[in-house]
């Protein structure tokens, strides 16, 4: 197989917001530029999407400019409602900027504001924030939203050391749990510090070796969970993932992208309404996606 196949899609909505603009360090006019969406829809069809924008910008080989004297990070929330077949109509969705109640204690941090938000449900979810945690460290909290307010933060454990990127689905008593690493396979509770290690074969491991995660999961069939992870190399790949809430068996796709000229894509959200899949996405820290495929296009991927 070649890593480069191209993911097939049905439709691709792009995220376009009126952004803040600021006068940079360089005293140059500029702007905050979408990024990593992420994006939840109930059974009713009513939509959120989170749209992270950011004062910084990353290049291609590897390097990157601040703006101002720290990164910043402001979320916009998009609401609205999707019915049937129809398409996503983002363009009329009612916009107003996030904001945080309740606040923890906030410490100095480079890295400033949310981050790479994952719902747990309509109204729970996990999020980054670095200036929560005393040594300024990527960690993650779980926090109530309502609106476009974000309140009630809880930190998770652990958060000592970097965190993030975990991975929200439901065990089979509706209980919300994460998958914390994927090599070793290791499953956590939300908010405490413990673990089941998952044992899954050689062959399996060495699949997963170097990537991480990129969603939640979505009810594929039969007890099973739908995930996409990914790995940086010279650009991201991913895989699809389905793991079995029920015998602890996964089952790993092969290699794909997003696009085909991308040097960064990054994943945030899955959702499913009805037959229709939904993937919310960054694309080069720059641009913001919700792409719509469906479980047909999805299982051309454990052909291979």
């Amino acid at each position: 197989m070649q890593e480069n196949k191209i993911l097939l899609k049905n439709y691709v909505y792009p995220i376009i917001i009126l952004t803040k603009c600021f006068t940079d360090m360089f005293n140059n006019p500029n702007s905050y530029v979408e990024m990593n969406p992420s994006m939840h829809i109930d059974r009713n069809g009513n939509v959120k999407i989170l749209v992270r924008t950011i004062n910084y910008k990353k290049f291609n080989n590897g390097s990157f400019v601040v703006f101002e004297l720290i990164s910043d990070s402001i979320y916009y929330q998009l609401s609205g409602k999707i019915d049937g077949k129809v398409l996503l109509d983002i363009d009329n969705y009612k916009i107003s900027e996030v904001t945080r109640e309740n606040e923890l204690t906030t410490y100095f941090a480079y890295w400033s504001g949310m981050e790479d938000i994952r719902f747990i449900d309509s109204d729970s979810i996990l999020v980054t924030i670095p200036e929560y945690n005393e040594k300024g460290n990527p960690c993650i909290f779980y926090a109530k939203i309502e609106e476009s307010i974000v309140h009630s933060f809880q930190e998770c454990k652990p958060n000592a050391i970097v965190e993030k990127n975990w991975m929200p689905f439901f065990d089979k008593d509706g209980e919300p749990l994460v998958i914390y690493s994927l090599n070793p396979f290791l499953i956590k509770k939300v908010k405490e510090d413990i673990f089941t290690e998952i044992n899954i074969s050689t062959d399996e491991l060495k699949l997963l070796e170097n990537y991480h995660g990129s969603t939640n999961g979505i009810p594929y069939s039969n007890n099973e969970y739908l995930f996409l992870i990914h790995i940086n190399k010279n650009i991201t790949y991913h895989r699809w993932l389905i793991f079995n809430i029920e015998t602890s068996q996964i089952r790993v796709s092969g290699t794909f992208v997003f696009f085909r000229h991308s040097f960064i894509e990054f994943p945030v959200s899955l959702c499913k309404f009805n037959e229709r899949i939904f993937i919310s996405l960054g694309v080069n820290d720059e641009k913001a996606f919700i792409i719509e495929t469906d479980f047909m296009k999805i299982n051309d991927h454990f052909l291979e």
